[in-house]
């Protein structure tokens, strides 16, 4: 006897795509940033490609003042799978919009290891850049928060998991 019946999975095919994307949410959530070797590897490669629009947003953001230039790198980093998201959101494309969100809960997370990093200064920095280049001391430092670090890099961590669960549901919203 089937578990499901016609009409039922009929109803549940559309999050096929949800179920399929979820362990890459995992993974970025149990898998330590920087960890090394081929458990790493998706890591490395996302890590890598966030990198082009953050470096980016340095430049595009320094008309802006320093502040800006230092937090637009983060900050084109979130806003670049937003702008795909939005594009699948108004051309009903129900998979681009899952893995736009993907990939902004995963810049979140991203970006959260960086924000943490503000007071160590430990990450290394693009083109071997000094401790005196870490935007995130720089931002919080800036704005007098350098003793909240933990607690701005936990909002931004947590700020995945409500793109991660919008993923989840889009075949609900956008089918």
């Amino acid at each position: 006897m089937a578990v499901l019946s016609l009409s039922q999975r009929d109803r549940l095919r559309p999050f096929l795509s949800s179920v399929l994307l979820l362990p890459f949410c995992a993974y970025f959530v149990l898998v330590e940033y920087g960890t090394r070797g081929l458990g790493g590897s998706l890591w490395f490669l996302t890590h890598s490609l966030n990198l082009l629009p953050h470096e980016a947003g340095h430049f595009f953001f320094r008309f802006f003042g320093e502040f800006m230039m230092f937090a637009g790198g983060s900050l084109l980093q979130l806003l670049f799978p937003c702008l795909f998201a939005w594009f699948f959101l108004t051309n009903d494309g129900t998979l681009g919009l899952q893995l736009s969100l993907l990939w902004l809960g995963q810049n979140f997370i991203d970006v959260s290891v960086y924000a943490a990093d503000a007071q160590a200064r430990s990450l290394p920095l693009i083109g071997g850049l000094g401790a005196e280049s870490h935007d995130w001391h720089n931002i919080l430092q800036m704005l007098g928060w350098l003793e909240h670090t933990p607690l701005i890099a936990g909002v931004l961590y947590a700020m995945a998991f409500p793109c991660w669960l919008a993923m989840v549901f889009v075949p609900r919203w956008v089918w």
